[in-house]
């Protein structure tokens, strides 16, 4: 019995090394530091802010434009202008003279205010900004979206691990039992070499196939560590909670798709939503424009270079409204607007195939699922009968009334129904998160856990 020591204290110190110490490792923690410490969701963010500092700018088209303009200009030559002279005289003529108007030195400054009261072409340009922030906040829930996946299949991957582990250690722990039974067995002359031999086969390969789910658990959580930026070390001596998990996986609440909360759908509409809303502002941009303008400043004459010669300077200003309204343009309206409807049809005849390749899909999830829910149970209920024939023939090995052979066959048997119940369990929980994700019902499924 003393070879069967060092296996055991192997199994029981290498087992489940999150279950050794250190502090509690939630799903939804893994998710909030994968946000956080991802560059490339980062980035994402910074467009978000952009977005929405476009649409701030060009709402700010609405608030007055002042400016101040200032010329100070010298004349070579004073401008002349041809005076009739019959406008200034009672006596009738048709006589024309030229006259030169103005200064060698002349200047003026003032400050020029326009509000706009009606103008189509803003609206146009903020209903566009508004319509593309909100795109880009799907992107960008589209990117978070795909990384909160990520971080849930990985530590659904790290849970199938550990319940492989806990499977292979048990059968580690069982095939050592049976191996050291069979060698005094053979001792003692009531078990043949070959059926030693098999016992010792079996329980290498039990070893082997611990070693591989261990190493493959241990991969995982460098993946995970990569994913989330937790150190490697708290995630080998971490507690997991799987509290998400049951023995039937996940919990799906919701099997109907929520359009709005699907990204490929949103993302469709809003781009729908866009070319409609460029094709507003194309026609816009013939409609009048109305707005306020105001002017106060100074003009200064001089015949010598002094800019602060005094009463040399005459106040100007005016009130008014101005109208604009773009007669002719060098882009053709029409073919812009033309070319804009044929794209958006096009959007539209893609969202329309989306929602059903969405709907369609959820459908087949659903029939998946419930399939491998139902092979789950048939084969969690084998494998609990083939362990209890094997429990009954360990028994009945101990009593005689078994050959060595039989039993064997029963722990593979066992050992074989274990592996392709854990198999069945993955597929299912893989089905169940891609479900969640197709209905639009990740976020509430994240926000479940807070």
């Amino acid at each position: 019995m003393k070879s069967i020591i060092p296996s055991i204290l192997f199994i029981l110190l290498t087992s489940f090394p999150g279950r050794l110490s250190g502090q509690d490792i939630r799903l939804i923690t893994c998710i909030d530091s994968a946000l956080a410490n991802k560059g490339n969701i980062q980035a994402v963010r910074i467009d978000n802010e952009i977005a929405r500092l476009e649409t701030s700018a060009a709402s700010q088209k609405y608030l007055p434009d002042l400016s101040l303009s200032y010329n100070y200009r010298y004349n070579p030559i004073i401008p002349t202008q041809i005076i009739p002279l019959g406008q200034f005289s009672q006596i009738p003529t048709d006589e024309k003279r030229p006259i030169k108007f103005g200064t060698d030195w002349q200047q003026n400054a003032g400050l020029t205010l326009y509000q706009p009261i009606i103008d189509f072409s803003i609206k146009s340009r903020v209903a566009e900004s508004r319509i593309n922030e909100k795109l880009r906040n799907t992107d960008a829930a589209a990117a978070e979206r795909d990384l909160k996946l990520e971080v849930i299949k990985s530590f659904t991957d790290i849970w199938l691990r550990e319940e492989q582990l806990r499977s292979a250690t048990l059968d580690t722990l069982r095939t050592s039992r049976t191996k050291e039974l069979f060698m005094l067995k053979s001792q003692e002359g009531k078990v043949l070499k070959t059926d030693v031999n098999r016992a010792i086969l079996n329980h290498n390969n039990s070893l082997s196939e611990y070693v591989a789910v261990s190493s493959a658990l241990t991969r995982e959580k460098i993946y995970m560590s990569f994913l989330t930026g937790i150190s490697l070390d708290s995630l080998l001596v971490g507690r997991f909670d799987f509290s998400p998990f049951s023995d039937d996986g996940l919990q799906v609440s919701n099997t109907d798709p929520l359009l709005d909360s699907v990204p490929s759908v949103k993302s469709l509409m809003l781009r729908a939503e866009l070319l409609g809303q460029q094709q507003k502002s194309e026609r816009n941009k013939h409609a009048p424009a109305i707005g306020f303008e105001g002017f106060l400043g100074a003009n200064q004459y001089t015949d010598v270079f002094n800019p602060f010669l005094s009463d040399s300077w005459y106040g100007i200003s005016y009130l008014g409204l101005s109208l604009r309204l773009q007669i002719i343009s060098g882009s053709s309206t029409k073919n812009s607007v033309s070319r804009l409807k044929l794209e958006e049809k096009g959007i539209i005849s893609q969202l329309g195939d989306e929602i059903n390749n969405v709907s369609n899909k959820s459908l087949l999830l659903m029939e998946e699922i419930r399939q491998a829910e139902y092979q789950v149970g048939l084969f969690r209920q084998n494998a609990t009968l083939y362990e209890e024939n094997l429990s009954l023939n360990q028994d009945r090995f101990d009593k005689g009334q078994i050959n060595a052979y039989d039993l064997i066959t029963d722990e593979i048997d066992f050992q074989k129904e274990m592996t392709r119940l854990n198999e069945k369990r993955a597929e299912l929980v893989y089905k169940q998160i891609e479900l969640i994700n197709n209905t639009g019902a990740l976020s509430s499924f994240i926000d479940s856990m807070r």
